[in-house]
């Protein structure tokens, strides 16, 4: 009986370390792109906690530097923008020191988008992806010892689109009141839960 409660406290102390991670970005990001620099977008998805990483949040560093970090159970995004050539790409989860690291070529005026999710092989089918709640494809690069995050690179098109529903989710977010406070009209797109 002693070890079930022992269990119990500790999943609700990995419950509240999860709830303390935050997203924070290091670098602007509403800023317009310059014509000398490719933009990179880093998003991780809300999935369940149970997820591999799941209580723990993702710091990403572009060539060694830290970029920012994205907490488990949300729904948003990092913008970094670098110059063209070469890059050294990394996920860890916060407090490691190894993660996984991808080597990326960029462009300028182009933008690239990367998932944060849990490690899969490079060969992995599309149905299993599509099962993990993955949209795009194994990034190819090389793990650290116990990396519970890799990138997965999206096109174009889909990245793009991704980032459209994460900014309406935002959106959303920013509209939401309580249901027992009287707030202001939202606007028409937006739905009440309550």
């Amino acid at each position: 009986m002693r070890r079930f409660y022992q269990a119990v406290v500790a999943c609700g102390l990995l419950l509240l370390l999860g709830a303390c991670a935050q997203t924070t970005a290091l670098e602007p990001q509403d800023q317009m792109l310059d014509a000398s620099l490719a933009r990179l977008y880093f998003f991780r998805q809300a999935r369940s906690p149970t997820d591999i990483g799941g209580f723990s949040a993702a710091d990403i560093k572009i060539d060694g530097k830290p970029i920012g970090s994205l907490a488990p159970g949300t729904s948003v995004y990092i913008v970094a923008d670098r110059p063209e050539g070469p890059h050294k790409i990394t996920v860890q989860r916060s407090g490691d020191n190894v993660g996984f690291d991808a080597d990326v070529q960029i462009e300028s005026m182009t933008s690239y988008y990367f998932e944060i999710g849990p490690t899969a092989e490079a060969n992995i089918d599309q149905a299993r992806l599509t099962a993990m709640g993955m949209k795009g494809h194994p990034t190819p690069g090389r793990f650290g010892a116990s990396s519970p995050f890799m990138f997965y690179t999206l096109d174009p098109i889909a990245g793009a689109g991704m980032i459209t529903r994460l900014k309406a989710k935002e959106a959303d977010r920013v509209w939401e009141a309580p249901c027992d406070v009287t707030s202001p009209v939202p606007p028409p797109t937006t739905f009440s839960k309550c």
